[in-house]
């Protein structure tokens, strides 16, 4: 209707994370897994590597992928004034790295993406496995919501 193709500048694996993220159901049924294993397959990935990006997609769409696979090196501004508002809301001081502030003990990190949203990740303490978890938001704390990070983590 727009003249426009939604699609067309997606790169291969994209158009495979968004064919699998479009797939109805949050379990990996033997359907599901045959489809990620052939779509994960022609992009050259794991299925491990898609249920993930999957998982970004589902939050965030493209951004949300984006914020997935990309760090990067935001502005002054938003990420600066995130780190005292986690500490106003009595959460502790986050290390930061890039567009990423992470828990002290490592098991909820913050990802800001390149349209100024949040992005909530959660990862076993100790380990660097990180997978996208609720709903992005402008508010850092608020990308935290549900969680359990409001009750101080």
């Amino acid at each position: 209707a727009t003249g426009r193709d939604p699609v067309g500048d997606l790169t291969l694996w994209q158009d495979a994370v968004r064919l699998a993220a479009a797939r109805p159901g949050s379990g990996l049924t033997a359907g599901t897994r045959t489809l990620y294993a052939s779509l994960a397959a022609a992009a050259g990935r794991d299925t491990a590597e898609l249920a993930r990006a999957v998982a970004a997609w589902r939050q965030g769409g493209l951004d949300g992928l984006e914020v997935l696979e990309e760090a990067w090196d935001p502005p002054a501004g938003r990420f600066d004034r995130a780190r005292p508002l986690l500490l106003a809301a009595d959460l502790p001081a986050f290390r930061p790295w890039r567009n990423r502030l992470t828990h002290p003990v490592g098991h909820v990190q913050l990802r800001l993406g390149r349209t100024g949203l949040w992005y909530a990740y959660e990862s076993e303490p100790g380990r660097d496995d990180w997978w996208p978890r609720g709903t992005p938001d402008l508010d850092p704390v608020g990308a935290l919501t549900g969680l359990g990070a409001s009750d101080g983590l």
